[in-house]
């Protein structure tokens, strides 16, 4: 390896380590914004989430249902 290939690679390298810490040191810069949530939204966002669970469950529930109700009577008119 010749040293003009050699140097060329070492001033690549350096350029690659250069725009690293130059793109860490931007995302050091940036602020997050926190926001404090009252207790009685984060319970109303839990009770959301748990009546849409519980009409998830009843829907699959009356499916299955109505198969076995089709299937039922397709037999039973057989």
């Amino acid at each position: 390896m010749s040293l003009v290939i050699l140097f060329g690679k070492l001033q690549e390298h350096e350029t690659k380590l250069m725009r690293l810490y130059q793109h860490e040191e931007n995302d050091k810069r940036k602020k997050g914004i926190a926001l404090k949530a009252s207790f009685s939204s984060i319970y109303e966002e839990n009770d959301k989430e748990n009546s849409n669970e519980k009409n998830l469950e009843e829907d699959d529930y009356f499916s299955l249902f109505v198969k076995r109700f089709n299937k039922f009577l397709r037999n039973k008119g057989n």
